[in-house]
C-alpha cells in the first residue's frame, strides 16, 4: 500500500479541492464567489427574444431591421396578439400597408423572384429586401385583401397595422422614412 506524502501533484490537488470544505468559513466564501460569478454571467448575456415576435417600433433616427418575417407569413407561424389600438395611424401609412400586401400577394404565373421583389420596392425599407429575396414566390399564399387596414398601435414615426386577407391577417410595421411611409417588417397576426 502506497504511503501518502505531503509532496507531489496529488497532494497539491488534495489541498486545492479540499480547501472549500476545510471549514464553514471557507465553504461560505466559496459559495459566495460562485453566486457572484453566476450573477455576473447572467447579466452579461443578452436577453433572448422568442421567435415569432417583433421588435418594438424604432425611433425615427435609428436603423430599422426586420425580425424573421418570412417564416411567420409563409411558414404559418402565429404571432402573439398586439396591444389594444392607440391613436389611428396616418392615412398614408394605411395606404402603404394595403398596397404592400396587395403587391406581396400578387404573383402572376411565370413571375421570377426578382420581379416579385421589384413590385414591392416602392413600399419597402431597404432592410427588408434580404428577407424578401429569400422567399420563393410560388410559396406565397393565394389570397386577396378583403377589408381596410386596421391600426394596432401607432407612434410618431411608426405604426403597426393589420391587413385582413382571404387567407390570413397580415401584421405590418410601417415606418416613416425620408422617402415616405415604408413597410419594415411583416408577420401573420393571430
Amino acid at each position: 500500500m502506497p504511503i501518502r506524502t505531503h509532496r507531489g501533484r496529488a497532494a497539491v490537488y488534495r489541498k486545492f479541492w479540499g480547501w472549500p470544505v476545510r471549514s464553514p468559513a471557507h465553504l461560505a466564501g466559496t459559495l459566495l464567489v460562485a453566486v457572484v460569478i453566476a450573477v455576473g454571467i447572467g447579466t452579461a448575456l443578452p436577453d433572448r427574444q422568442p421567435v415569432g415576435t417583433t421588435r418594438t417600433a424604432p425611433s425615427q433616427n435609428s436603423r430599422v431591421t426586420a425580425y424573421a418575417p418570412a417564416p411567420a407569413l409563409v411558414g404559418g407561424h402565429r404571432a402573439p396578439r398586439g396591444p389594444a389600438p392607440s391613436a389611428p395611424a396616418p392615412a398614408a401609412a394605411l395606404t402603404v400597408a394595403r398596397s404592400w400586401v396587395q403587391a406581396f400577394l400578387t404573383v402572376r404565373k411565370g413571375t421570377t423572384s426578382a420581379q416579385w421583389v421589384e413590385q414591392l420596392r416602392p413600399f419597402t425599407t431597404d432592410d427588408l429586401f434580404p428577407e424578401l429575396r429569400s422567399i420563393d414566390p410560388a410559396n406565397v399564399p393565394v389570397a386577396q385583401v378583403i377589408d381596410a387596414p386596421r391600426t394596432v398601435s401607432a407612434g410618431a414615426g411608426s405604426a403597426e397595422v393589420d391587413v385582413p386577407t382571404t387567407a390570413m391577417v397580415v401584421r405590418l410595421l410601417v415606418v416613416s422614412t425620408p422617402a415616405g411611409w415604408r413597410v419594415a417588417s411583416y408577420e401573420q397576426a393571430g
